[in-house]
C-alpha cells in the first residue's frame, strides 16, 4: 500500500447513520510526503471517528504525536509533542463551489483551498484523502518558539558559541548545569572540560571579575 493510500477513507463504502473508527500512523514515511516541511521524522497515532451522512461526512479526528524540531535557541534536535482534536464536515458535491475543493494530496497546486472546518469533495473522488489535513493540523499545532522545554537540555557549547540567550537565562543555565555536573568537573570519558565550566569561565571573563 502506498503512503497516500495509507489515509484513504473510500466514503462510497460506508453505510448511511453508520458510525466508522480509522486509525493511522504518524511516521517518518508520512512526512515523506512534505519534503520541503520543517519537520521529518515523527511517530505517533492518529484516531478518526466518521459519521456517513447523505451528503456529508462528520469527523472526529485527534491527533497524538511526537515530531522532531530544531531548536532554535541550541540547532539541536528536539522532540515536540503534538496533540490536536478536530472535527471537520466533509460534504459531497456534484458542484463544489469555485475555489473550494479539498485534495489530500501533497503541494497540488490550487488544491486544498478549504477553511478545514468544511472540506469539500466531488461525489465523483473514489475516496477521501486525510493526509494533507493531518499533516496541517500537526503544523498548526507546533508551538510558536521551537525551543527546549528546559533551558538545561539545549547543547551548551552551542549556546556558549552563539550567546543567544538572555543574561538572566545564561546565569541559571550555567548554575544549573554547574549543580548537576559540577563545574569544575572534567568529563570522565574524553577528559575534556565540562560544557557547563566553559559556561561559567566565559562568564566570567564577560564581567571582568
Amino acid at each position: 500500500m502506498s503512503a497516500n493510500a495509507t489515509y484513504r477513507i473510500d466514503f462510497h463504502g460506508l453505510a448511511i447513520g453508520k458510525d466508522y473508527t480509522y486509525d493511522f500512523p504518524v511516521d517518518d514515511r508520512f512526512f515523506g510526503r512534505w519534503p520541503e516541511s520543517e519537520v521529518s521524522s515523527g511517530q505517533g497515532r492518529v484516531e478518526v471517528k466518521v459519521v456517513r451522512h447523505a451528503s456529508m461526512l462528520e469527523l472526529d479526528v485527534r491527533i497524538e504525536a511526537e515530531v522532531k524540531l530544531t531548536c532554535d535557541r541550541c540547532l539541536d534536535e528536539f522532540c515536540c509533542p503534538v496533540s490536536f482534536e478536530g472535527h471537520p464536515v466533509v460534504k459531497i458535491s456534484d458542484s463544489v463551489p469555485e475555489g473550494e475543493r479539498y485534495s489530500g494530496a501533497a503541494y497540488r497546486e490550487g488544491d486544498n483551498n478549504s477553511d478545514g472546518d468544511i472540506l469539500w469533495i466531488s461525489t465523483a473522488e473514489d475516496s477521501l484523502d486525510l493526509g494533507q489535513y493531518i499533516y496541517e493540523s500537526i503544523m498548526l499545532s507546533l508551538p510558536f518558539q521551537r525551543v527546549h522545554p528546559e533551558l538545561k537540555d539545549c547543547n551548551p557549547d552551542m549556546l556558549r558559541r552563539f550567546r543567544i540567550v538572555s543574561e538572566e537565562e545564561f546565569d541559571r543555565f550555567v548554575q544549573e548545569g554547574a549543580a548537576e555536573e559540577g563545574a569544575e568537573e572534567t568529563d570522565k570519558e574524553g577528559g575534556k572540560a565540562s560544557p557547563f565550566a566553559a559556561l561559567a569561565k566565559l562568564k566570567h571573563d564577560d564581567s571582568g571579575e
